[in-house]
C-alpha cells in the first residue's frame, strides 16, 4: 500500500490543483462575450460559456472588485483574467486552488479610505480599502468536498494604484463563484478509496466543474487521497499528486491516460489491482471513457494481454449487484413482492408470520420483531434454528450483505446497536449515536457507512457515520453520526440509494413523498418542488427502494395498503391490502 502522507506539493501539485480548479468556473455572467456550446455531456450543465473583461482604465475601486467577481465566472475558466485585477504581488501569492466558496447576494461597499498607524487619512493615491458582503452558502475544500456555512461573511480589499490604476493587494485563498455559476456547472461525483482491510471500495462524494478536463479533476482529487487526520477508515493505493501527470487525456475511441512518474511495476500484484480497481471506478463517471491506460514511468501496467483495462473491470470490489427483492406481512404471513407478484415466503414464516410488527429479511435468513418491540425471533429463510434476542423498543432489523444482523433498541434510555452472526452476537460501541433516539438504521451497499432517523428536540433528521473496522475486516464499533442537512421535514424509513446518497419519506405540502439526499448534505431532489413521481396525499408510513439504477419502489399507506412505482412512471395502488411490514432485502 502506499503511504497516505503525501510530500509537499511541488509546482506539478499546484499545475493540478490550479487545474481541477480553474475548470470549476461557470455562470451567467452579466457582461462580456457570452456563446452557446452543445451539451453533450449528458450532466445537463448550462450551454453558456464567457469570456469576462478585463480591467477598465480608470475604473473605480467598487469597479475593479466587482470586475474581479465577475472574473471568477468566466467558463472555461482560466485565473489570468481575474489575476489582472490584482496588483502583481497579489497576483503572485493568490492561492486560487485553495478552496471554493459559493454565496449569494453580493454587496460591493462604498470605498473606504485606509488611514496611517496615526489614524489620519492619506492621500489620494494611498490604498483604500472596499468592503464585499455576501451570504456564504456552502465551500468546497481542494478536493471538492462540500460543506454547508449558511452564515453571512464579509471580505475587505486593500487597492493600491499600479500604473495609476487601482488593483487588489490582498485576494481572498481560492475562487468566490455564485449560487447560479455552481448550480450551472458543477456536478456531484464520487472519487474511491479502499476500506481500511482494503476488501471493498468505499464512495468519498465531492463536486468538480463538468466539462473537458473532467477526467483530469478527478485524478487529481483522488491522488490527494483521504483526509490523513481522519479516522482512518480509508486507504488508497493509488500514488500522490506529486508524481500524477497534471493533464489525463482522453483519446477519440475513448481511452483515457493516466500516468505516474513512478515504476508502478515494482508494486504487488494485489496494490497494482487496488490501483487499478480505484481508478476504474474513478473515471467511469466521464462520459464517452471506454478504457483506462495506467501508465508508471512510461510503463503501464498490463492488463489481461492489452495495456488498455476495460472501464467496466474491477466488479468485484464494488458493491454487491445481486438483486434486491421487496418483503412484507400482509394478512399475518411474511410475501415477497417482485413486479406486483405477491407470493408467500416458502416454509414457516410463510404460513405464520407470528405477529410480527417488522421483518428483515435476506439469503441468510428471517428476523422478525415481534409485538410489543420487547423480541426479534431469528431463523433460516424456512424458519429453522430459531432464536431469541430480547430487547426494548426494537425498530426494524437490517441484514446487511456479509450477513450480519443489525439489531437496534433502546434500553436504559440510550440507544444500543447489536450485531448477530450466526449463534453469536455481541454489543458495539457505537460513540455519540448512542444519545439519539433511532427511528430507522441501515447500512450502506458497501458496508462502509450507516444511516439512521433519529427524533430529538429539533425533530427528526438524517444521520450517517462510519462502519468501522479493523485490518481483518471485522467491525469493531461505528463512528459518531454526523447530521445530513436537508430541508425536509420528518424524514423517515431511510434506505441507500448508492454509496453517497439516501432515500427517504418526508413530509411536504402534498402529505408525505420520497426524497433522495446527497450525504454531504449539497442536495435533495424529489417531493413537490424537486421533481420526481408525486405520491398521492396517502400519509405512506414506509418505504422499500429496490435495487440497480433504477429499481422499482413500494410504500404502504395509513390504511395499509400497497403503492408501486416504475422507473419513469407513476405511483400506482395495487390490489394488496393489510401490508402491515414492508422492508428490501437480499
Amino acid at each position: 500500500m502506499i503511504d497516505v502522507v503525501r510530500p509537499a506539493t511541488s509546482r506539478l501539485v499546484a499545475g493540478i490543483a490550479a487545474l481541477l480548479v480553474v475548470s470549476a468556473c461557470a455562470g451567467i455572467p452579466t457582461a462580456g462575450p457570452v456563446t452557446k456550446v452543445a451539451d453533450d455531456r449528458g450532466f445537463g450543465e448550462s450551454t453558456v460559456r464567457y469570456t469576462p473583461a478585463r480591467p477598465a482604465a480608470g475604473a473605480s475601486p467598487q469597479q475593479i472588485v466587482r470586475g474581479y467577481l465577475d472574473a471568477m465566472l468566466a467558463y472555461p475558466v482560466s485565473t489570468g483574467t481575474a489575476a489582472a485585477f490584482l496588483t502583481p504581488e497579489g497576483a503572485a501569492s493568490w492561492s486560487s486552488a485553495s478552496r471554493v466558496r459559493i454565496y449569494r447576494n453580493p454587496e460591493v461597499s462604498p470605498t473606504l479610505a485606509a488611514r496611517n498607524e496615526s489614524g489620519a487619512r492619506r492621500s489620494s493615491q494611498s490604498p483604500v480599502d472596499v468592503r464585499l458582503g455576501i451570504a456564504e452558502d456552502a465551500r468546497l475544500d481542494r478536493q471538492g468536498h462540500y460543506t454547508r456555512t449558511a452564515e453571512p461573511a464579509t471580505i475587505t480589499y486593500r487597492l493600491e494604484r499600479v500604473d495609476g490604476q487601482w488593483r487588489i493587494a490582498n485576494p481572498q485563498p481560492g475562487l468566490l463563484v455564485n449560487r447560479k455559476f455552481f448550480d450551472d456547472y458543477f456536478r456531484p461525483f464520487d472519487i474511491f478509496y479502499f476500506d481500511r482491510p482494503g476488501s471493498r471500495l468505499v464512495p468519498d462524494p465531492i463536486h468538480l466543474p463538468v466539462g473537458d478536463q473532467l477526467a483530469t479533476g478527478l485524478m487529481a482529487s483522488l491522488a490527494r487521497g483521504p483526509d490523513a487526520t481522519g479516522d482512518g477508515a480509508e486507504r488508497t493505493y493509488v500514488p500522490g499528486a506529486d508524481v500524477l501527470r497534471p493533464s489525463v487525456p482522453v483519446s477519440d475511441d475513448g481511452i483515457a491516460d493516466v500516468e505516474f512518474a513512478r515504476n508502478l511495476m515494482a508494486l504487488s500484484d494485489s496494490e497494482q489491482n487496488h490501483l487499478s480497481a480505484q481508478i476504474i471506478w474513478t473515471l467511469r463517471q466521464v462520459p464517452d471513457v471506454t478504457a483506462v491506460r495506467i501508465v508508471g514511468d512510461a510503463s503501464p501496467l498490463p492488463a489481461g494481454g492489452s495495456t488498455a483495462q476495460d472501464i467496466d473491470s474491477w466488479g468485484g470490489y464494488g458493491p454487491s449487484i445481486a438483486r434486491t427483492h421487496t418483503y412484507g406481512v400482509v394478512g399475518g404471513k411474511v410475501v415477497q413482492i417482485d413486479d406486483e407478484k405477491v407470493e408467500r415466503l416458502s416454509g414457516a414464516w410463510g404460513k405464520d408470520a407470528r405477529g410480527a410488527v417488522s421483518i428483515g429479511v435476506s439469503e441468510q435468513g428471517v428476523a422478525a420483531v415481534l409485538a410489543g418491540r420487547a423480541a426479534v425471533r431469528v431463523t433460516d429463510r424456512d424458519g429453522r434454528a430459531a432464536r431469541t434476542f430480547d430487547g426494548v423498543q426494537l425498530i426494524d432489523p437490517r441484514w446487511d450483505d456479509d450477513g450480519n444482523l443489525w439489531l437496534v433498541d433502546r434500553p436504559g434510555a440510550r440507544t444500543r446497536v447489536r450485531l448477530v452472526n450466526g449463534s453469536r452476537y455481541r454489543t458495539l460501541g457505537i460513540g455519540g449515536l448512542a444519545g439519539l433516539v433511532v427511528r430507522s438504521f441501515v447500512t450502506s451497499p458497501n458496508g462502509s457507512r450507516y444511516a439512521v432517523t433519529a427524533s430529538g428536540p429539533e425533530g427528526s433528521r438524517i444521520y450517517v457515520g462510519r462502519v468501522l473496522r479493523d485490518g481483518k475486516d471485522r467491525i469493531l464499533g461505528l463512528g459518531d453520526p454526523g447530521r445530513v442537512h436537508t430541508s425536509v421535514e420528518q424524514p423517515r424509513s431511510v434506505s441507500w440509494s448508492s454509496g453517497s446518497r439516501l432515500t427517504f419519506l418526508g413530509a411536504s405540502q402534498a402529505g408525505s413523498q420520497v426524497y433522495t439526499a446527497a450525504i454531504d448534505g449539497s442536495s435533495t431532489t424529489g417531493g413537490v418542488a424537486r421533481g420526481g413521481a408525486l405520491l398521492p396525499d396517502i400519509d405512506a408510513r414506509a418505504l422499500a427502494i429496490g435495487s440497480g439504477e433504477l429499481p422499482d419502489s413500494y410504500a404502504t399507506d395509513v390504511r395499509d395498503r400497497l403503492w408501486h412505482l416504475t422507473p419513469g412512471g407513476s405511483w400506482r395502488l395495487l390490489t394488496t391490502d393489510g401490508v402491515t411490514a414492508l422492508t428490501s432485502g437480499r
